[in-house]
């Protein structure tokens, strides 16, 4: 696979609109690519397309039972799957996103869950105006070796496995999201404390009259 580095300044410039259509299309058709986020470069693609979930554990030399976050750009894209959630759960994602916040929610595919977040990167909310799919998200590595925030490094570490990758250049160093599943209507976990703290989590639910125990 001949994989293409693109920059993304040269992305979003003005006019270039045609070159994001592009790349949406390429996405839609299943490809494989490396994108920035607001904490780490990431690599994934179309869930909507059954040979990408097997195509990115295969660049990454990852386990297949190890499951991927689903990224979008916009709330609307994660309605359905947010069906079951809580109304508390749904309140903080008009709170929280886009941004660093990610829900595990009831899943058929996943017993324990699929992990959704909305990003708020430049690069994820102009994509979000040509599809209206999650993409898979998951660390840009490969697996076992430890996450090397150099493009260049990850470009030649996973250029064998991806169609594409959006350069970025160095990301700001960033905390992760909070990762946070709803056991009931009535409490909720915070799997793993990141951007947002369990206080913040705590006192948002309070400020809007929900009364959940956050553990």
């Amino acid at each position: 696979m001949m994989s293409e580095r693109i920059q993304l300044d040269k992305l979003i410039a003005p006019g270039n609109d045609h070159l994001m259509y592009d790349i949406a299309s390429q996405i839609a058709r299943g490809a494989v690519f490396v994108y920035p986020t607001e904490t780490i470069y990431g690599i994934g693609g179309s869930t909507q397309v059954a040979s990408v979930h097997s195509a990115i554990y295969e660049a990454k030399k990852r386990p297949a039972s190890n499951p991927m976050i689903h990224l979008a750009g916009k709330n609307s894209v994660f309605n359905e799957m947010l069906d079951n959630t809580p109304d508390a759960g749904h309140y903080l994602t008009k709170k929280f996103w886009p941004g660093l916040l990610t829900i595990v929610v009831t899943s058929e595919c996943n017993p324990d869950g699929t992990a959704i977040r909305v990003s708020g990167h430049p690069f994820i909310s102009m994509l979000y105006n040509h599809v209206d799919f999650p993409i898979y998200s998951t660390s840009a590595n490969v697996s076992g070796e430890q996450y090397n925030p150099d493009p260049d490094y990850i470009f030649s570490s996973l250029r064998h496995g991806i169609d594409f990758m959006i350069d970025a250049g160095h990301l700001p160093p960033s905390q992760p999201s909070t990762v946070i599943k709803f056991s009931d209507s009535s409490t909720v976990k915070v799997l793993r404390e990141g951007v947002l703290t369990k206080t913040v989590i705590a006192e948002t639910l309070h400020s809007g009259a929900y009364s959940v125990t956050v553990e």
